[in-house]
């Protein structure tokens, strides 16, 4: 059959996303990139926060739109939604012919063949209890870059949080299974790898007590042919000497860091049961900024916790406009069913948080500005990632994460093969994007 995906939610996700495409293309089905040709889609879920939930059920609505008009056969769900809210999708979604949890969709192909057979299928089992999210993939990035999912769950409980609800506990993957995977997308072209988890700093903590993050980047560095290593989501608690020095001396691991902060106030973080405090933040900064040469900074943050007053807005506005990441996402908070935040007082109107939140990013997109127009002029590597006409490309820099920051516009007569490296001087800024002119030397 003709099988579609629509994956929605984190770079996880996708990851999952990739491996059930690859199972079901080894069993001999046929994977589309249009869900007008196809016979079943499968729709892998985010339930994080109410947004993504929201987004996941209008998209199984307007796709099962496809069914009644006689298009499409099958409409399944996967992912974190069909985890947390099984019963519930099932029950009440009668277009859903499937509603697969995490546990289970390394299943894909049998349930496939039930549905042939004419069942209608709940599929939601306890989340495992050792990392199973692996096997062979489909990849669906841009060439030359792939994200490497090292753990899956999290032990950090942050009390916004509901993963772990979700996801599970913390279950880092053997450092022998990750190599041999790099070394498999290496063959296929792979120059970047981007190293995921809900926490990857914590990586390995539950195999052996302790963290593996420094281990598993020499193993990567010295055993795979790749050009870079990427890090996100680090959590700020988690990043000891022995990460910090990695990042120093491996050079293909790059100096751009993804540390999710969410707030600066010692009384919010408290609250947020974050593990660490204010003076934690401002000590790790000082000390990556004077460590480590070049570094690119991005963050994540949250507006209107419970309790957030408005000095601990000013408080969380002045350290983002001293600290000047370079990239910073934000969100306002969600009240999630079955986490410890839901029974906190003094919970901020709507109107405050979406005000805070506007305030936050109209400050980063000052700081973002500042940041690249002082990049003008600067030679850099470029993943050259597309081609948008005959003679523009874009690629991403290093200090470019895929999908959440900006990309770089390349001018070349020349073609540019794509997931290929090229050196390009950059020339000009427009909105987050960065403008570049091709230089005549390759890249090394």
């Amino acid at each position: 059959m003709n099988i579609g995906f629509i994956s929605l939610g984190c770079s996880k996700n996708r990851v999952d996303t990739e491996i059930m495409m690859a199972l079901l293309s080894s069993a001999g089905h046929k994977i589309v990139n249009s869900i007008e040709r196809a016979d079943v889609v499968i729709i892998n879920t985010c339930g994080f926060i109410g947004e993504a939930r929201e987004e996941s059920i209008n998209t199984i609505l307007e796709t099962a739109e496809l069914k009644s008009g006689g298009i499409l056969k099958y409409l399944i769900a996967t992912g974190c939604l069909s985890q947390r809210y099984g019963n519930e999708l099932f029950d009440e979604m009668p277009e859903l012919d499937a509603v697969v949890g995490i546990s289970s969709f390394a299943a894909i192909n049998d349930i496939i063949n039930q549905l042939e057979n004419g069942e209608r299928i709940l599929k939601v089992g306890p989340i495992p209890e050792t990392f199973v999210e692996k096997g062979p993939r489909i990849l669906s990035t841009p060439p030359g870059s792939a994200y490497l999912k090292i753990v899956e769950g999290c032990n950090n409980r942050c009390s916004y949080c509901a993963i772990p609800s979700i996801r599970g506990n913390l279950r880092s993957r053997p450092l022998t299974e990750l190599v041999e995977e790099a070394h498999i997308l290496a063959e296929q072209g792979i120059k970047e790898l981007v190293l995921i988890a809900q926490d990857t700093a914590n990586y390995g903590y539950d195999l052996g007590g302790k963290y593996l993050l420094p281990q598993l980047l020499k193993e990567l560095q010295d055993k795979v042919e790749i050009d870079w290593i990427r890090l996100l989501y680090l959590h700020p608690a988690h990043i000891n000497n022995d990460i910090i020095n990695s990042i120093v001396s491996l050079d293909k691991v790059i100096p751009y860091l993804d540390i999710p902060i969410q707030h600066v106030s010692s009384k919010i973080l408290k609250m947020m049961n974050r593990k660490h405090d204010r003076q934690h933040l401002e000590k790790l900064i000082h000390k990556l900024k004077n460590e480590i040469d070049g570094l690119v900074l991005r963050t994540t943050v949250m507006l209107g916790f419970p309790g957030e007053e408005e000095d601990d807005f000013e408080e969380l506005y002045n350290f983002i406009e001293k600290v000047e990441f370079d990239w910073l996402g934000a969100f306002a908070f969600n009240s999630e069913e079955g986490t410890a935040a839901v029974n906190l007082p003094n919970h901020i109107e709507e109107t405050i948080k979406k005000k805070r939140l506007d305030i936050i990013m109209e400050l980063q997109q000052k700081i973002t500005r500042k940041k690249n127009i002082a990049r003008i002029d600067k030679t850099e590597k470029i993943l050259v990632s597309g081609q948008l006409s005959s003679n523009l490309y874009i690629g991403r820099a290093y200090f470019q994460a895929p999908e959440v920051d900006g990309l770089t516009l390349i001018k070349s007569s020349c073609k540019l093969p794509r997931g290929e490296f090229t050196r390009v001087r950059l020339a000009g800024v427009r909105n987050y994007d960065m403008i570049g002119e091709l230089v005549d030397e390759p890249a090394q």
